[in-house]
């Protein structure tokens, strides 16, 4: 069987983020609608280039992936697609979403503690 074009469906790849309690993000999900053809898997590709996210990973026949997972530089926007694929090729790539990474560090502690 012979991808066509990007699946509709496939192609409404949505950032879900998962919030927390006091709104504070905790963890941040890829999403996407599964294809309607044979799938024997997704990739999920990511890089900081809106025109073709460079890197991938192989995530199975899941429709989605926690972000978490993948080495990601703080303070950074990264951009994210996703293909499908079986025994006969691997589909188009969707349109990419955007996604900037949080910053984790914790912030420095206070200094010049006084008693007054």
């Amino acid at each position: 069987m012979e991808f066509r074009k990007c699946k509709k469906r496939l192609c409404f790849l949505t950032l879900a983020l998962i919030l927390g309690f006091a709104g504070q993000v905790v963890a941040a999900s890829l999403v996407w609608d599964p294809n309607t053809d044979i799938v024997d898997g997704y990739k999920v590709y990511y890089g900081t280039s809106s025109t073709s996210p460079a890197t991938s990973i192989d995530v199975g026949n899941t429709t989605q992936h926690p972000i978490d997972a993948l080495p990601l530089t703080e303070r950074t926007e990264y951009f994210f697609s996703v293909s499908a694929y079986n025994s006969a090729g691997e589909s188009p790539r969707c349109a990419p979403v955007a996604y900037t990474a949080p910053d984790t560090t914790p912030p420095v502690p206070p200094f010049k503690l006084t008693v007054k």
